[in-house]
């Protein structure tokens, strides 16, 4: 499904770094094979950042990674971000040694930064390092260059976040904490072809009800929620992403027949998915 998710990714290209109004990725997931930062520099949006809603406006930047459930939802017309992706096996090494011990956990609890005038400078700067050495370096270098700075930017930001309290996280937190971003994880990757809650739980080895409980508890919506929220937002990204027919996101997707598709998608739109394509278009 990676080919109707909206890239920051050039062909053939190990990473990519410019700049963006995200217009063309409005309500479409983005695909998050490897890590993202974005630096908003002008204009007013929504995202949507594993379901959750976060305003962004100049100043602010994101990182987030390959478990993330991410999209655009609101765009001013001024918006505007630099942006910089680098595919997963370059960064491998880099994010499996975050220092900070809970750098994941609160990242996913503060996704967004704001950052001071000194930051903003130091930011922007990092940016155009990154971007002379993906436009002008040979690819030798580049690989290895666009690693040590992506290394220097994590550890910044492990530094700023490492100040950010989260109640104290016992064994038992710590588990339930993992447990859930596991199943973001299982849930991103399936890419809403699996909905059933006995297929996220057996490959967590956890049963059904304990998943459920995790899901209210961590993030107030139960599973089944969570995989039919995430499935809508795989129709619509095919519906407005592709010329794909009906029939064939019925297919890609795993749905029984056109029609269950279509009841399942106007039973959490209000819309049939054509006459939701064909209001997408006059966006």
């Amino acid at each position: 499904m990676t080919d109707a998710r909206y890239s920051f990714f050039h062909s053939n290209a190990c990473a990519s770094v410019g700049i963006t109004n995200l217009k063309e990725s409005k309500g479409n997931l983005i695909a998050t094979s490897g890590c993202i930062v974005l630096i908003v520099t002008g204009g007013y949006a929504v995202a949507s950042i594993n379901f959750r809603k976060y305003p962004l406006r100049k100043g602010y930047s994101i990182l987030f990674c390959y478990d993330t459930i991410f999209r655009m939802e609101k765009i001013s017309s001024s918006f505007s971000v630099r942006f910089v992706s680098l595919p997963y096996e370059l960064v491998e090494e880099v994010l499996v040694n975050a220092p900070f011990p809970h750098f994941w956990d609160v990242l996913y609890e503060y996704p967004i930064y704001s950052s001071t005038p000194q930051e903003w400078k130091l930011l922007n700067g990092w940016w155009e390092q990154m971007h002379w050495i993906d436009n002008e370096t040979k690819t030798d270098y580049r690989d290895a260059l666009l690693k040590t700075e992506f290394q220097a930017f994590l550890l910044a930001i492990d530094y700023k976040v490492s100040g950010k309290t989260l109640p104290p996280l016992s064994g038992d937190i710590n588990r339930q904490w993992k447990f859930v971003t596991d199943f973001l994880k299982l849930l991103n990757r399936n890419c809403g072809k699996i909905r059933d809650v006995q297929f996220y739980a057996d490959e967590l080895c956890i049963t059904t009800s304990y998943l459920n409980k995790l899901c209210r508890k961590v993030l107030q919506v139960s599973p089944k929620e969570m995989i039919n929220r995430q499935t809508v937002a795989e129709i619509k990204t095919c519906l407005t992403n592709t010329d794909w027919s009906v029939k064939q996101i019925a297919e890609e997707l795993q749905f029984e027949d056109v029609s269950y598709l279509c009841r399942y998608f106007r039973r959490f739109t209000g819309m049939s998915p054509i006459d939701y394509r064909n209001y997408a278009e006059t966006l």
